[in-house]
């Protein structure tokens, strides 16, 4: 049975509803909702609005705000309630949520297609979180420019910009036969991008070539997708190569590109994170494509709400203040 949105709201919300309807009934409080860094993508302000429409009477208060997508600072405000305190204020905790876990998740992202401008940043954050977050997700990588999900549900159905590869535990199935698996995935995905996750044996360059030898101009692409805890094969000696490393990468593409390759692209996964990408683009590593999980859903932009004016009156918690952000735009 789905349960009501107020079921979500922290429980003392509903207490002070009750106090200010009995003792104070016809106040009018403005509520202001913030976050605290710059350079940051807005996201969940269409979910935040939708969840007011749906929930509380809006024609009985005022809203003001900043559209989904915008670019916002250090305290800047991003929504103005005002209004009888009945009519929206159990919802300030909820409505900080869904601003932070979007705002966070678009913010991220807008880092890691900045690390690497002219690469695509494929959002593989399925396994990282409950599954039922993953269209809200997926609506907020977007926002920042990702375009390649792993799940329909990123993409909310359209899966021509989901990301096509396979699992380890494809290749485990079939004994470790790489070609033999692709040769399958080839039969029954004959219109889908053939790319090959070629780690499975710790020897990236030995498997990369096998798939590309069976299918030549077929092969779109090799997935990289090394446990930081190992080195690849490549390496014989003691080199702190552990995980996918630039040196890695450019051994493959020399290989590649010596047996006929060049065309095969180079996405790589596996702990990725804006420092990461940055490092692989300042040493000229040539990867075509990142694939990042975990770090894109971190929340770092937590957000609060301030009451700021009782009746008109400036009045806040010690600390704060009425904040007036011109690009506010009522609903």
């Amino acid at each position: 049975m789905k349960k009501k949105l107020d079921y979500y709201a922290a429980n003392y919300f509903f207490k002070a509803k009750e106090i200010i309807e009995k003792f104070n009934p016809n106040s009018i409080v403005t509520l202001q909702f913030f976050q605290r860094h710059d350079n940051s993508i807005l996201g969940g302000m269409n979910e935040a609005l939708e969840l007011l429409k749906n929930n509380t009477d809006t024609s009985k208060y005022s809203i003001k705000y900043l559209p989904e997508g915008s670019i916002i600072n250090n305290k800047e405000v991003v929504l103005e309630l005002e209004g009888e305190y009945k009519y929206f204020g159990i919802y300030e905790g909820i409505i900080d949520g869904v601003l932070a876990r979007s705002t966070s998740i678009a913010t991220n992202a807008k880092r890691c297609i900045d690390a690497a401008p002219n690469k695509e940043i494929v959002f593989m954050g399925d396994r990282s979180d409950h599954y039922s977050n993953q269209e809200r997700d997926g609506i907020a990588v977007e926002l920042a420019g990702i375009k390649s999900h792993s799940t329909n549900a990123g993409a909310r159905g359209r899966e021509e910009v989901v990301f096509g590869s396979i699992p380890h535990a494809l290749i485990q199935n079939f004994e470790g036969d790489l070609v033999k698996v692709m040769k399958f995935y080839l039969e029954l995905f004959p219109n889908e991008p053939l790319i090959a996750l070629v780690d499975f044996h710790n020897d990236v360059i030995k498997d990369s070539l096998a798939v590309l030898n069976e299918f030549k101009e077929k092969l779109y692409g090799v997935r990289v997708d090394t446990s930081k805890a190992i080195r690849d094969k490549m390496f014989t000696n003691n080199e702190n190569e552990f995980g996918v490393t630039p040196n890695q990468i450019k051994n493959l593409r020399k290989a590649l590109d010596e047996n006929g390759g060049k065309h095969v692209k180079i996405i790589v996964s596996s702990g990725f994170t804006p420092e990461k990408i940055k490092e692989f683009e300042k040493l000229n590593t040539p990867v075509d494509s990142y694939g990042v999980g975990e770090f894109m859903l971190t929340i770092n932009n937590t957000f609060s709400a301030d009451a700021t004016k009782i009746n008109g009156k400036l009045l806040a918690k010690e600390g704060r203040k009425y904040s007036y952000n011109s690009r506010l735009i009522k609903l």
